[in-house]
């Protein structure tokens, strides 16, 4: 009999796990928690692939909006400076609900006994404490762009207080991300200051959403013995470095491959301690490619804090992962197989998988 899976949460990691581990013949239950969600993610191309692989809809991103060009103004007296970008705009609603259409699970039978429970929402009451390295927080707003604005590229400025990172949405409306350190009065301060990004606006077309953490932060354990936290449930990332979608959909396969190889029989134990050091270098590198954002951006108070709470964020997961064993697995496709001292073949991770 297929071991049961309950998944907790109804975000795209979620939806990956889910997906994934029905295709390797576990019984799935879900437990949806009705999060909020972004209006809009920028989706990398390699993030593209692997969600085209996952769920094999080549075509998943085929209607999608280009964005070819990043305007970006970044630093005290910096000039703007316009660069090749490769990405598209989707909104998370929207393929929220085309993913899971592919995806069947039954609601959750609380008189199931499950094997697992992976946790994919950060809601859940349970879950360890969270290390945390930073105090900036974001909201999201709607906006009407001006007409001039262009309709392949996104606006990123730094300034004196936060920043703000504007994506087009079509019909010539946007999403604008607002980060500092002041959740009631995001955007509107920031647009104050703001030589770049404001005048591509006409006007805020909705009011802010509710403030969330901007911050990188970590489960202190992400997995326990029947139980795997994925997701914003194991770590949340700064949305400056537009991971959030690739990082939900790798660690999503990661916890699947995890699974099935408890599955065939190799130690648990092993296993869970493979997971969680790939997710603690997932999440140190993260915060090793914030930081010369943050040491860049201005030289306020802003800035200098939160690039100290990045740097003990930095020492924090080396020290941490200079304490974990060594790696005892390795990614066949998307099995995980046991390293052995003379591997006969080269076998590497599926694309962006590496942490």
């Amino acid at each position: 009999m297929a071991a049961q899976i309950n998944i907790i949460g109804d975000g795209l990691a979620a939806c990956c796990a889910a997906h994934l581990l029905i295709d390797r013949g576990f019984s799935v239950s879900l437990h949806k928690t009705g999060r909020p969600k972004p209006a809009r993610l920028l989706v990398s191309d390699a993030t593209q692939s692997l969600l085209c692989d996952i769920f094999r809809a080549p075509d998943l991103f085929a209607q999608a909006p280009r964005i070819r060009r990043r305007i970006v103004r970044w630093g005290p007296h910096a000039e703007t400076l316009d660069l090749p970008h490769r990405g598209l705009v989707v909104s998370e609603m929207d393929l929220l609900d085309r993913l899971w259409r592919q995806t069947p699970v039954a609601a959750t039978d609380p008189a199931s006994p499950a094997a697992w429970s992976l946790v994919a929402t950060s809601d859940c009451a349970a879950l360890p404490a969270l290390q945390s390295f930073g105090a900036r927080c974001a909201s999201v707003a709607s906006v009407v762009l001006t007409p001039p604005a262009a309709q392949d590229a996104c606006w990123v400025e730094s300034l004196p207080d936060g920043w703000l990172f504007l994506l087009p949405a079509g019909d010539a409306r946007g999403a604008l991300i607002a980060t500092g350190y002041t959740p009631e009065k995001l955007p509107e301060t920031l647009l104050d200051q703001s030589v770049l990004v404001a005048p591509q606006i006409v006007h805020l077309e909705t009011a802010a959403s509710r403030a969330f953490p901007a911050f990188p932060q970590i489960l202190t354990e992400v997995c326990g013995p029947d139980w795997l936290a994925l997701g914003s449930a194991a770590m949340t990332f700064d949305p400056l470095c537009g991971e959030g979608a690739g990082h939900a959909a790798r660690v999503a396969l990661l916890a699947s491959a995890v699974l099935q190889a408890v599955a065939n029989g190799q130690p648990r134990a092993n296993l869970l301690d493979h997971y969680s050091t790939r997710l603690l270098q997932g999440f140190l590198r993260h915060l090793q490619v914030c930081l010369p954002f943050y040491q860049g951006g201005g030289s306020g108070q802003f800035w200098k804090s939160e690039t100290a709470s990045l740097e003990r964020g930095i020492a924090w997961a080396q020290q941490r992962l200079r304490r974990s064993a060594p790696f005892q697995y390795r990614f066949a496709g998307y099995e995980l197989e046991p390293l052995s001292p003379s591997p006969s073949r080269e076998s590497r991770a599926p694309a962006g998988l590496e942490q």
